[in-house]
């Protein structure tokens, strides 16, 4: 559970453009703290929750029952974040590599299946990866990478 709140507190930190920093002071709690809490190496009392969400201009359930907002993909970015899932290309601006990359662990059985090297593809596996990634991206957005590196990867299969 820790974990789960803690990804939910930096999903809504980011989608309001705070660093820890500034989450921290607003919450009155130390950057380390903050960093501990989203990483899930720290339990979160009730007060803790009521100070963050504060700090977040959210309600304390909305904090821990709704995912955070994210700007959708246009159609243009998610080919492209597909296509360098599937070539293993590194050639895209950090935020849409990090997307990639959690897509790539997510899919790791489907691209080795269409022969997508394994040094390509990230660390993570499974569930961990996908729930990883509709965290931080949307669940959305995650589903309709994955469905175009499906296509793509069926193109470039053998």
């Amino acid at each position: 559970m820790t974990n789960l709140i803690g990804g939910k507190v930096g999903g809504w930190r980011r989608a309001r453009g705070l660093s820890q920093d500034a989450l921290a002071a607003r919450a009155g709690l130390s950057q380390a703290a903050v960093c501990e809490i989203e990483r899930g190496r720290r339990d979160v009392s009730l007060r803790t929750v009521f100070r963050l969400a504060g700090a977040l201009g959210i309600t304390p359930g909305t904090l821990l029952d709704a995912d955070p907002p994210w700007a959708p993909l246009d159609r243009q970015a998610t080919d492209r974040v597909a296509r360098a899932v599937v070539t293993g290309s590194r050639d895209l601006p950090p935020p849409l590599r990090r997307l990639a990359d959690a897509c790539a662990a997510a899919m790791r059985p489907t691209l080795e299946a269409c022969g997508v090297p394994g040094k390509s593809l990230a660390r993570r596996r499974g569930l961990r990866a996908t729930h990883a990634a509709e965290l931080r991206y949307g669940r959305d957005a995650v589903r309709l990478v994955m469905q175009r590196v499906d296509r793509h990867a069926a193109a470039t299969a053998p």
